[in-house]
């Protein structure tokens, strides 16, 4: 017979690892509801949807801790019906919910091909959504089309399908303070969009096969990207790129004038199976403005120049032990900079050490310095603190090393408590 301290520990090890089913309430029931209007709120438990919850305009939809909004086994819908989907609609806040998107369980359809989109939104203007969990999807966290002012912060991303957020064709964009883990491509991602603010944020990667490609995406098909700004992110051991400007079809003749700064780039490149990896790789962007940026330990490049690159400004950032690309052999590869089509870069008052094969390949540099940044001040504005960059702007962060998903948490708290279980209690 179990003894009371068993019985209340079994009681709390359910209570941490089963999350209730609520199943009074449906998105029929939440659609009735936001049809009303004002703030519609979702206690905790775990909601199976059969189909979309619909925005409405000047509507608030919240959960609290324990909130989850899932989609079942073999769902079965369409490509592009999301779990969340809003259009034309207005003044739209989404906070403080779990969106569990179930891609195990919906094995059977790709990822990145427009199916179980978390959240999709089209011609919507003033969206929020923050302070949200978005995991286990074959598609985007969130997704807008022709959309005006949108702010996306403070939530965490990890093993979706395509992006954790996706503006297309969209204004007034601002993704701040996320924690993203990339899976089958980026972290954050525009095309064909301007007004762009990516800062604050903390991007890694999967570090699988399936572990994506750049922390940031900036992709111009129109010549309509301009006035984009990414700031203050760290960017650890991404899979492939950590930013990639991309420009085609009309965007090549575009002049963007990307402004990237105050960002660290910690062993980005992890990848055996992409060629173009690096810190910033560039395919056709003009003008980018990059500064007072750390790349350390980046592989192949820390920044690799293959189309454009015309007017791009490099100063004031540091290089330091950039090495050659895991596996795939190319022009250049271990090489701090490297132009390969001869954009004439300007590469001004950089600092460069340790860096496998060079310092700059194809182009040239100036009142460059050469010293160990680890040990004396630069001009970037970072310091080493022994185990971390860190500088004003930027809080330090732990490198080398992806923190534990919620669900791997569970797992070992699970094992965990089972153990205590069988050595105390049994």
């Amino acid at each position: 017979m179990k003894t009371f301290s068993a019985i209340i520990f079994s009681i709390i090890l359910f209570m941490l690892l089963s999350p209730g089913i609520a199943g009074a309430v449906n998105q029929n029931d939440i659609n009735q509801e936001l049809q009303q209007g004002g703030i519609i709120h979702i206690p905790a438990g775990t909601y199976i949807l059969t189909d979309s919850i619909i925005l409405q305009s000047n509507t608030i939809l919240e959960g609290e801790s324990g909130t989850v909004i899932k989609i079942p086994d073999h769902a079965g819908w369409p490509a592009w019906k999301p779990l969340i989907s809003g259009n034309g609609v207005q003044n739209v806040t989404i906070r403080s919910l779990e969106i569990n998107a179930n891609s195990n369980g919906n094995s059977e359809t790709p990822h990145g091909a427009g199916y179980y989109n978390c959240i999709h939104v089209v011609d919507c203007d003033n969206l929020q959504v923050y302070n949200c969990t978005f995991h286990d999807s074959l598609g985007d966290g969130l997704r807008t089309k022709r959309c005006e002012n949108i702010k996306f912060y403070n939530n965490l991303v990890y093993r979706l399908g395509h992006e954790g957020f996706f503006g297309i064709e969209s204004q007034y964009i601002e993704c701040f303070n996320n924690r993203i883990t990339t899976r089958t491509n980026s972290g954050l991602r525009i095309w064909n969009s301007a007004n762009v603010r990516f800062h604050d944020n903390v991007i890694d990667a999967q570090l699988d096969a399936g572990g994506g490609d750049p922390g940031i995406q900036i992709e111009d098909s129109k010549g309509t990207v301009g006035n984009v700004e990414i700031y203050n992110n760290v960017l650890n051991r991404t899979w492939g790129k950590g930013i990639w400007l991309v420009a085609y079809d009309s965007g090549v003749s575009n002049i963007q004038k990307v402004l990237i700064h105050h960002n660290l780039f910690y062993e980005i490149g992890q990848s055996y199976n992409i060629p173009s990896t690096g810190g910033i790789v560039n395919d056709g962007f003009q003008g980018t403005l990059i500064y007072n940026n750390v790349f350390d330990g980046v592989k192949n490049n820390a920044f690799r120049n293959q189309v454009g690159g015309q007017g791009t400004v490099i100063k004031d950032n540091v290089f330091t032990s950039t090495v050659q690309h895991t596996s795939i052999s190319q022009t250049g590869t271990g090489y701090a900079i490297a132009d390969l089509v001869g954009a004439n870069l300007s590469v001004t008052n950089n600092s460069f050490y340790n860096n496998e094969n060079g310092n700059a390949c194809q182009t040239g540099i100036s009142n460059a310095d050469f010293k160990d940044p680890e040990t004396h001040r630069t001009s970037s504005g970072w310091t080493w603190t022994g185990s971390t960059w860190t500088c004003k702007f930027v809080k330090p962060t732990e490198l080398g090393s992806i923190p534990l998903t919620t669900t791997i948490r569970l797992r070992l708290m699970a094992i965990i408590y089972s153990i205590l279980y069988c050595k105390f209690f049994n």
